[in-house]
């Protein structure tokens, strides 16, 4: 009997958050050029750094201050997708790469022009990529499915009626705000390129207009070699998927110890227990099966086996 230990799970997520746009103007002075940097109002503090967004003019204008080589067929738009670094004064820099964008570095910077008019805009938050999120100790997922009580007067015992399904949970991570360290996925190690760090739970829980919603992946049998030592399962994967909503987060510090972070969640939707098993047999309609093999000449050819 095989007994698994906690040793392969993972926490990856997905940014969400509401469709409602954040809508404002663009002002010729809010545009720095010396630095690649604008100004939206009073809401760009709705964004988080890295966050994905779609901008948008809401007159059909062209966006005048993004350079036409901020777009892959240089030429200016009405609208782009882009990644974005919201500095400590909430200055907001775009990128069209990820990595560029937590850096926030000179470059891969998207360069900006002084607009000719002032040009009203919209941005909304679109993030569609799946990261694993960096340095988690533990996590747990709690579900429940409550109890109607449909009890009616005379009977001799309660009657219960199946309800409907909640879940909550728990991810605790050691504090960390950069990427570094992290080898390539080939070699089944954290990809710093697919990497979330523990400060985006932090300020997810901080959004307002644009909420604090999240997709999850919580892998519980992950992918490659399994506890017991077995390589014919490499491939195989369990894990729950999730839509959630942060509703604690704190923060442990002790000077001789490493900063925690602790984060609670509850979900919003469906859950579902996926699993995925992989094999090397093709089933046939009687039951038999196929081995796939590869000859001497680099085809694959079908074997039947006894």
């Amino acid at each position: 009997m095989a007994v698994f230990l906690g040793a392969n799970g993972q926490v990856e997520l997905r940014r969400t958050g509401s469709d409602a746009a954040i809508t404002g103007t663009i002002a010729i002075s809010d545009v720095n050029t010396q630095n690649d940097r604008f100004s939206f109002g009073s809401d760009e503090m709705d964004l988080i750094t890295g966050d994905q967004i779609e901008i948008r003019s809401t007159n059909n204008s062209v966006l005048d201050f993004i350079a036409a080589s901020g777009w892959p067929d240089n030429t200016q738009h009405n609208d782009g997708v882009f990644f974005v670094f919201v500095d400590e004064v909430g200055g907001i820099k775009l990128y069209n790469d990820f990595d560029a964008a937590l850096a926030g570095e000179v470059a891969g910077r998207v360069s900006l022009e002084t607009p000719s008019a002032s040009l009203p805009v919209s941005i909304t938050v679109r993030n569609g990529n799946i990261r694993i999120l960096g340095q988690v100790s533990n996590y747990e997922i709690n579900t429940e499915r409550s109890a109607v009580d449909v009890t009616a007067l005379s009977e001799d015992f309660r009657q219960q009626y199946s309800g409907l399904v909640s879940g909550n949970g728990r991810i605790e991570c050691f504090f960390d705000y950069e990427r570094r360290g992290y080898l390539d996925a080939s070699q089944r190690q954290v990809s710093a390129t697919y990497l979330e760090m523990p400060i985006y739970m932090n300020q997810l829980i901080l959004r307002t207009r644009l909420g604090s919603e999240f997709f999850a992946k919580l892998t519980l049998v992950g992918r490659g070699p399994k506890p017991f030592g077995t390589t014919v399962d490499d491939d195989d994967e369990i894990y729950y998927e999730v839509n959630g909503v942060i509703t604690n987060v704190a923060m442990a510090f002790d000077p001789s110890e490493p900063v925690r972070a602790t984060i609670d969640y509850v979900t919003t939707g469906a859950i579902r227990l996926r699993s995925k098993m992989v094999s090397n047999n093709l089933l046939q309609e009687d039951s038999g099966r196929l081995r796939l093999e590869a000859n001497q000449d680099g085809f694959i050819e079908l074997e039947q086996e006894e």
